[in-house]
């Protein structure tokens, strides 16, 4: 598991550098949340390296393996990404915050437009991909991770000209994450043989 747990860490903080490196240049530069930043993606590569671990044998082959994790964390997302694209965003537009008295419906939409249906998602890719509950368990929290993590701003920018800046910076941050995690078990399990 050691290869594993490792390799879900160097994908996470390699999808975080991949993260802070475009939006310095295409937005603005945020280097200062790489302090915080750094161990909570470590926390959820924990739960991807879990994951890659349980579903690994329902996945094809290499080279494959890379793009297979890609679409897997795309297809977990990808409710999120359609209820966003048809609803309003959770936050106010114009100035990126919650309106006065609308935390509690904010909290709500977030959990369950976000946290909720990439979990939902996740469980069920890791059940018919990994045949367990540990499976579904460890997908469903790597769905958690990837929702929380680089894909908070899917329900925060919803259909908004932001959104696609978003996206384009989250198929960067998978594709980033998707190579590391599986080159990175590769190479520590080869060297652990």
């Amino acid at each position: 598991m050691g290869p594993y747990l490792i390799a879900g860490i160097l994908a996470s903080i390699a999808g975080l550098l991949v993260f802070l490196v475009i939006h310095h240049f295409w937005i603005r530069p945020i280097w200062f949340i790489l302090p915080a930043g750094a161990p909570i993606a470590a926390i959820g590569g924990l739960a991807v390296g879990w994951a890659y671990l349980e579903i690994e044998v329902g996945l094809p082959p290499s080279p494959w393996t890379s793009v297979a994790i890609f679409g897997l964390i795309a297809l977990t997302l990808a409710p999120a990404i359609l209820i966003a694209q048809l609803r309003q965003p959770i936050l106010d537009a114009t100035s990126f915050s919650i309106p006065p008295g609308e935390g509690p419906r904010v909290a709500v939409r977030f959990f369950v437009e976000l946290v909720f249906t990439a979990a939902l998602v996740g469980a069920i890719a890791g059940w018919l991909l990994g045949h367990s509950p540990r499976a579904a368990l460890s997908m469903s929290l790597a769905g958690v991770a990837f929702a929380v993590g680089p894909g908070h701003n899917i329900p925060l920018l919803g259909n908004t000209q932001s959104a696609v800046k978003g996206l384009v910076l989250l198929a960067a941050i998978i594709a980033a994450s998707s190579v590391v995690l599986v080159q990175a078990v590769n190479l520590l399990s080869r060297r652990s043989s």
